[in-house]
């Protein structure tokens, strides 16, 4: 069948290590795996899925590395499927969760080769699917999600301060549109008496509520963003840019919001561009509306509960059998 070959990394790219990427192809990609783990230890499970489309899967994983109750599990839950066909590996993502409702991703997507390969020395399986250039690891973790390639080719100390970096992001994504609404509203003894005043000043005369301009400066963010993606390669990069410059400009002039919405907007949406896993970047930005309701109905404790309720499902979240904390959080013993 028509093939595109080896391709380069386009959505992990790393300033170390390989710039190959996978293909859509199983046949390829299982070989980009072996040309970096030539061992027999490597062991490449091949079967069929989709009584119309008989789509190839491939589980990759090290014999002696990987535990073989989970890689059992995952034989079972793939095996109870039955549908006409399979598009791409997002549909037995889908279908083979731990937890359903969950926002948060319980496998670990990738595209890079050197990083599945990486990922199979720890004793995690890899699931290739034919026609998708991105496999699956399991299980995962949200450290894990946070990680990137160049922490594994870098100095120690700088990984280990990029790694705070993200861990940062993820507080930024989250919780920054509502702790300013719960601290501005509710709160604002805890801010210098200056910035107070000056926060002040700047929403002199923007007839909405501090609320009401949060969420609108959010969804103008994600329409932005979402026009940035559906659009060709440079135009959407000009929409992204041109558009949240012109846009915010043009309502701070017109009185519509205040100065200090748009750097709170700013810095959420870099902290959101600054986690590595797209998905994991997703579910911030899904959570991220409830705690601006929470903050904007209860002020601190409207903050407080909703980290407080997002440590509660973290801490119970499980990827075949581990828990999504780990190393924060241990296994059961009898797990």
């Amino acid at each position: 069948y028509p093939g595109m070959g080896v391709p380069k990394a386009d959505t992990e790219k790393g300033l170390r290590g390989s710039k190959e990427a996978f293909s859509e192809s199983v046949k390829i990609n299982t070989a980009l795996v072996r040309k970096r783990l030539r061992t027999t230890d490597l062991k490449v499970e091949e079967q069929f899925l989709g009584e119309q489309s008989n789509t190839l899967l491939a589980l990759v994983y090290m014999k002696d590395l990987a535990y073989p109750s989970l890689l059992e599990e995952l034989k079972a839950r793939i095996g109870s499927l039955h549908m006409d066909g399979v598009m791409d590996s997002g549909v037995i993502e889908q279908l083979t969760l731990d937890v359903w409702y969950s926002p948060f991703p319980q496998y670990q997507t990738t595209e890079r080769p050197d990083r599945a390969a990486a990922a199979l020395l720890e004793g995690r399986i890899l699931l290739l699917c034919d026609n998708t250039p991105v496999g699956l690891l399991l299980p995962t973790t949200m450290n894990s999600l946070l990680q990137t390639g160049d922490d594994y080719y870098g100095n120690f100390q700088i990984a280990s301060l990029l790694r705070c970096v993200r861990y940062l992001a993820v507080f930024l994504a989250f919780s920054l549109p509502g702790l300013y609404l719960a601290v501005t509203c509710f709160h604002p003894q805890l801010l210098p008496v200056n910035l107070v005043l000056s926060m002040a000043e700047a929403r002199g005369g923007v007839p909405f509520p501090a609320m009401a301009e949060v969420l609108m400066m959010e969804v103008s963010f994600e329409l932005m963003r979402e026009a940035g993606l559906r659009m060709p390669g440079p135009i959407g990069n000009m929409i992204g840019i041109v558009g949240g410059l012109i846009i915010g400009q043009a309502a701070v002039t017109a009185n519509l919001i205040s100065p200090i919405i748009v750097i709170i907007e700013a810095l959420t949406a870099l902290g959101s561009f600054s986690i590595p896993n797209e998905e994991l970047s997703e579910a911030f930005r899904i959570l991220k509306y409830g705690m601006i309701l929470l903050c904007g109905i209860f002020g601190i404790y409207g903050f407080a509960a909703g980290w407080l309720a997002l440590l509660i499902h973290l801490a119970g979240l499980k990827s075949f059998g581990i828990p999504y904390l780990m190393p924060f959080v241990a296994p059961d013993r009898d797990g």
